[in-house]
């Protein structure tokens, strides 16, 4: 991307299945959720540590590389033991850095109770940085991957159907090779963004949320200001009913990531960042994004805060 604590369970239990009122752009009715769902109904910090842990430990994941065909088939594997069917779509296509690369996006539906559906993503690939062999994104990358196991393990386990069908995506080639540009960067988001462009109209997207850095031991969510203004207030509105303002705020700069692609095509969109990695954000893109700066307090607040978005979009 580029710039232009505690179980959190009966929070989620309130927010689900008490008399809150579930504040949607089109409605405001309230989605039922199972009672005997609830007691697994949550993201919890230490699955989505260990999660992002494991895939952290694979290595650098560069578009086009061994390494991140391995990250492939780890994102399926796991996938598939969460009771799900993964979806690959791979093509080639060319960089500034030479030949054609091959490049994998990872999907995965969740039927809901309806047809229409949201998308939820994450990239899984590396920047590769000649002065940091070996960088492999403890918090730029798999910090993403891990929570979006961790949440689709969860809700699998939980048997409830969300409001709206969801399209978990895995996405490939954010990072630029050189720098972004139309031809360099958000490989994977600018392929799913127009193939569900020229899709048929009854497959309605109603929006799209990404996540990206959001591991940090000192969680300091800032939505960029180029993200959908009702999404961004519903996730103000979120942090606010639930004491999390510290660390979720509207942020006063646009930043170049997986999101952009699908506002470019018209459909609503938020990227939740942490784009303060540090003091002056000196871990980002440097030795320093290592898997000691993750917390799994700081993924659960992350987790469940798309647990609440996805559960009050209708």
């Amino acid at each position: 991307m580029r710039i232009p604590e505690s179980n959190l369970l009966p929070y989620l239990f309130m927010f689900l299945s008490s008399s809150f009122v579930f504040i949607c752009s089109c409605s405001e009715k309230k989605h039922p959720v199972p009672a005997s769902a609830m007691s697994v109904l949550e993201i919890k910090g230490d699955d989505a540590f260990s999660r992002t842990s494991a895939f952290y430990a694979l290595g650098p994941k560069v578009s086009g590389t061994e390494g991140a065909a391995k990250a492939v088939e780890h994102i399926k594997n796991e996938i598939s033991r969460c009771g799900f069917t993964p979806e690959t779509d791979e093509w080639k296509q060319a960089t500034p850095v030479g030949n054609e690369t091959i490049f994998r996006n990872i999907s995965v539906t969740i039927p809901g109770e309806k047809k229409e559906f949201l998308i939820i993503g994450a990239h899984y690939d590396t920047k590769k940085i000649e002065t940091v062999p070996g960088f492999a994104g403890a918090n730029d990358g798999a910090s993403g991957v891990g929570l979006l196991l961790a949440f689709l393990d969860s809700l699998k386990k939980a048997g409830a159907k969300p409001p709206l069908t969801l399209k978990l995506f895995f996405f490939d080639g954010e990072e630029a090779f050189i720098n972004y540009t139309e031809k360099d960067g958000l490989y994977g988001s600018r392929r799913a963004a127009l193939l569900l462009k020229n899709s048929p109209p009854a497959l309605k997207c109603k929006g799209v949320i990404i996540v990206d850095m959001i591991g940090d031991r000192n969680l300091n969510i800032s939505i960029p200001s180029n993200s959908d203004p009702e999404l961004s207030s519903k996730v103000i509105e979120l942090a606010k009913a639930f004491g999390w303002e510290k660390h979720f705020s509207k942020g006063n700069s646009a930043i170049t990531d997986d999101h952009v692609p699908f506002l470019e095509i018209g459909i609503p969109a938020v990227d939740l960042i942490d784009f303060e990695y540090g003091e002056n954000n000196r871990y980002w893109h440097t030795a320093g994004d290592t898997i000691d700066k993750i917390s799994p307090e700081s993924l659960q607040i992350s987790g469940t805060m798309l647990l609440f978005l996805v559960f009050s979009i209708e």
